[in-house]
Order: C-alpha cells, then structure tokens, then sequence
C-alpha cells in the first residue's frame, strides 16, 4: 500500500512543479523587467555621481560658497528688506 501513495505522490507533486513553470515569454518577460530596472539603477547612480563630483569640484575650485558667506549674504537681504519696509512705511506716513 505504500507504493503506490508514494507514487501518487510523486506524480501529484511532478504535476504540481510542472504548472509552475514560467514559460519562456514569460522568463523573457521577466528578464526584461530586471534588465530595465537595472538601467534604471544605473541611470541613478550616475546622476548621483555626477552631482557629488561637481560638488566637490566646486568646493575644491572655491566656487561653492562657504557657510560664512551664506549666513552674510542672508544678513544683507534681511537688512536690505528692513530698510525697504521702513522706505514705505515712512512714505505712508507723510503721504497722510
């Protein structure tokens, strides 16, 4: 009696595998599908390369402005707006 559940068995789970085997569109398509989300890694990476390496071009050319330089160049316009603001409040004011 074991022998043939066994071989039963043996041919349910044949069967089994056999319905889950991809097709060959189907592995063509799947291929496809890693091929352009690898493009699409490479394509990233890239990018990102490319950024890094301006980046430190720039800092190393001096062209990238330095912290100082940001915090002054904010400080001027926050000065430059506060002079403008107090322009037309002075002007709204005589225009009374």
């Amino acid at each position: 009696m074991g022998k043939p559940f066994t071989y039963a068995l043996i041919l349910a789970a044949s069967l089994a595998l056999t319905a889950c085997d991809d097709t060959p569109e189907d592995k063509m398509e799947s291929a496809k599908d890693s091929l352009s989300q690898a493009a699409e890694s490479v394509e990233d990476a890239a990018k990102a390369t490319s950024e890094a390496i301006e980046q430190k071009a720039e800092e190393m050319t001096g062209t990238e402005p330095t912290t100082g330089e940001k915090v002054e160049e904010a400080a001027q316009e926050a000065a430059a707006t506060m002079e403008e603001a107090g322009e037309q409040a002075k002007e709204a004011i005589d225009g009374q």
